[in-house]
């Protein structure tokens, strides 16, 4: 019997763990291909040309030109979308559509490594590892999307933010903080 619980909790811990990581946000960037009001679903068509179907998430917000709302997306829009890649379905938690104000913005994710209050800057380091040193500069805080201040970031926070890219310069537009 111990030898059966031994052999029958390595799987268990397995899919466990691995339905956690499947369960984390990811970013895709591409344009609409095609949306169905009704099934509440989209075709994006990604960098590579290839075709993803998403479903909008129960609470999806779609920034366009700096506005949120938790519809108003149309077909060839531009976007980046963070969301939740489930084993059956891909869901849309979050959409940037570069236009207008956000034309020159993208989606970033990552992790806040260290947090300078004095300076009012953070360090994050992103999906590759990639660490990048952000200036608050009167970005919008957000903590699990409720308004919220940077003196409210953690080390190591999960956060998804919108920065405006200009040649090389980068500006934090907005902040949200996910923590549990």
């Amino acid at each position: 019997m111990k030898s059966f619980t031994k052999w029958f909790s390595g799987p268990v811990a397995i899919v466990l763990l691995a339905s956690t990581v499947a369960a984390s946000d990811s970013l895709i960037h591409g344009k609409i291909k095609s949306v169905n009001a009704e099934k509440k679903e989209f075709v994006l068509t990604d960098t590579l040309n290839k075709d993803h179907t998403f479903e909008l998430g129960k609470a999806v917000l779609i920034n366009r030109d700096g506005k949120e709302s938790p519809s108003d997306l149309k077909v060839n829009d531009a976007v980046s979308v963070s969301y939740n890649k489930g084993t059956l379905t891909w869901t849309a938690n979050y959409i940037l559509v570069q236009e207008g104000d956000s034309k020159n913005c993208q989606l970033r994710e990552g992790s806040i490594k260290n947090y300078d209050a004095a300076q009012k800057s953070f360090v994050c380091t992103d999906a590759d590892g990639k660490d990048g040193t952000y200036l608050m500069n009167g970005a919008k805080v957000r903590l699990n999307m409720q308004p919220s201040k940077s003196q409210d970031l953690k080390i190591g926070d999960t956060i998804l933010f919108v920065v405006e890219v200009i040649g090389d310069k980068t500006t934090l537009k907005d902040l949200m903080v996910t923590r549990k």
